[in-house]
Order: C-alpha cells, then structure tokens, then sequence
C-alpha cells in the first residue's frame, strides 16, 4: 500500500553525516529516499560568498538492490553520501546502478568514488550523456569552473565512461524486475537532458529539468528560443503523469509535489520578463532576489545574472 508520509528524517545517529535525508514513497516492492547536500561554499571572482545550489541525490531501492540517480561533484560530499547509503541500505542490500541524468560536473564526478564502495555497481548513462559528460574535462572549462570553485583538490575526477551505455534503442533498464526508464526531454538547464521516470513509483526524477526553491542556471539557455525549449521539456516530464517528483536542486522540506515542474516554468517566464528590462547584471540579479526572496544556490543566480551582460570569469 503506498505510503503518502513526507517526513523530514534525521539520520544523523546512523552515519557521520551532517545532511538531511526525506523519505518520499513506496510501493510495488520499491521505496524512494533522498538525501540533500546543502549549499556549498565556492570562490568565485575572488569572493567566498557565494554558495552552490543544494543537491538531492535519490536512492530507489528494491528487496536486494538499489539504484542512486545522480553523484556529486567533490570527494567529500561522496563520502558523506555513500555512509548514508550504506546505513540507508543496511548489511543485506547494495547499489547497483548510479544513474547520471545530464552531462553537468556537479551530477556525476564522484560516480566511480562511490560505486568502488560497492563491488559489481555500474555507472549508467545514456550515450549522449556519456558523450556530454566528456566535455566537462575540457578545457578551459574545466579549470575555469570547477577547479576555480572548489580549489584545493576538493574536484579530483579524471574522464569515465559510463560502464553501462543506454543506446538509442534501449532506454529501459531494470531493477528486481521493475523498469527505470531514462526519459530524454531534451532542454533544460543544459542540453539533452533527461528525467528517470519509474512507473511502479509514479515517481520522476527531474534532473536539471525541474527545479525545487532553488535559482535555476541560464547560463545555457542563452536565447528565448532556449528558455522555450525548456517549457516544452517541462511539459513532456509532465505528460508522465507522475505522482512524486524530485528536482536535483531543492532544499529540505520543499516537498515532492508535482507542482515542482509548474514552479519552474515560473521562473523561467519571470527570467524572460526581468531580462529584457535590466540594464545590467546587478539589476538583474536583484530583481530575480525580489521576485524569489526564498530561493537558495546564490553563485547560480550570480553567473545567470552575469553571463549575458559579459561580466563572468568562467570561460567555456
């Protein structure tokens, strides 16, 4: 019988972890946790003050295994995550599957980390992501990013292709007999993007599609024509009909209602309004802090902000 419970559980007494974990459901034999890294500190155009967006990672598991969607950028923020699957998943059970949604750096660096605690686990992408993947190494990208906002070896990945490639013709894959279906919509906050849906849940993973109360990136979505793109990748995640939906970039206690994939939208007409009557990226910025007074991941507004008024450091 499926369980409506959105309770906030700390889990600090069972792993050395900081972090929040929220149940969000269960049904069919399967049960969906996630657990949220809060925002990290990054410098950024000689200033600490700035945050990345908090991160949830969700664990799907069955009687014997489990599948993680998604795995974080530093070497820290693995370690947290993996003793929270661990004492989420107990002795009897082990991960599998680590799923990357999209090709973004933040989503997947620390994948081979945390599937080497867990012998036989397979990372999965589709091909087109594995092949998105590989242009984060490049350069001047990747120093320019991720190197510059976590200095001090915090970034320590090198390239990896996904252990387990889903071909064009093969989007399915299964756990313990249910189907996790790797969902391709297309724009989001970054290209060819997808959304793991799980039927026997009713639930979607959103990605970068879908986004809880944090500020989303337009750093990729430089046109209209991008940003509408996007509206029609949000409506084909809705035409999934799903019950649960979890955004990659949410906070504590944001919930796991459909109404996510509405919210989004939202800010994206709110960006195309306050864009084209802003002067500067400073306006700009400040304008989306009043219309979103509540919305966390300040460098990702920052660099939005600044991207299309010339003013980042960050060369791709």
């Amino acid at each position: 019988m499926r369980t409506f419970l959105l309770s906030l559980v700390f889990l600090a007494c069972a792993f050395p972890s900081p972090y929040p974990a929220e149940f969000v459901t269960s049904a069919n034999g399967l049960r969906a946790d996630v657990y949220h890294l809060p925002p990290a500190p990054v410098v950024y155009q000689n200033s600490t003050a700035l945050t990345f967006s908090p991160t949830a990672f969700t664990l799907i598991q069955g009687s014997h295994h489990a599948v993680l969607v998604d795995a974080p950028a530093t070497g820290a923020q693995a370690t947290n995550l993996t003793a929270w699957i661990k004492a989420t998943l107990g002795p009897r059970k082990s991960l599998k599957y680590i799923y990357i949604t999209h090709g973004h750096g933040d989503h997947f660096f620390t994948a081979p980390l945390i599937c080497a605690a867990f012998p036989g686990c397979q990372v999965v992408a589709r091909e087109d992501v594995n092949a998105h993947m590989h242009e984060q190494y490049e350069e001047p990208l990747f120093s320019s990013l991720w190197l510059s906002l976590f200095p001090g070896g915090q970034i320590t990945s090198v390239p990896f292709n996904a252990s387990y490639i889903l071909r064009e013709a093969d989007r399915t894959f299964m756990l313990e007999g249910h189907a996790l279906r790797a969902v391709e919509v297309g724009q989001g906050d970054t290209y060819n993007s997808t959304v793991l849906h799980v039927p026997d849940l009713e639930l979607v993973v959103g990605g970068d599609v879908i986004y809880g109360k944090c500020h989303q990136l337009f750093v990729e979505d430089w046109t209209a024509e991008l940003r509408q793109q996007w509206i029609q990748s949000l409506d084909r995640a809705a035409a999934l009909k799903p019950a649960f939906v979890v955004p990659s970039h949410t906070k504590p206690g944001d919930g796991f209602a459909p109404s996510h994939i509405r919210d989004t939208k939202t800010y994206i007409r709110t960006w195309e309004r306050v864009l084209a009557q802003s002067k500067s990226w400073e306006e700009l910025e400040g304008e989306m802090k009043k219309a979103f007074p509540f919305r966390d991941g300040s460098f990702i507004l920052r660099w939005s902000s600044q991207a299309p008024f010339g003013a980042s450091s960050i060369v791709a």
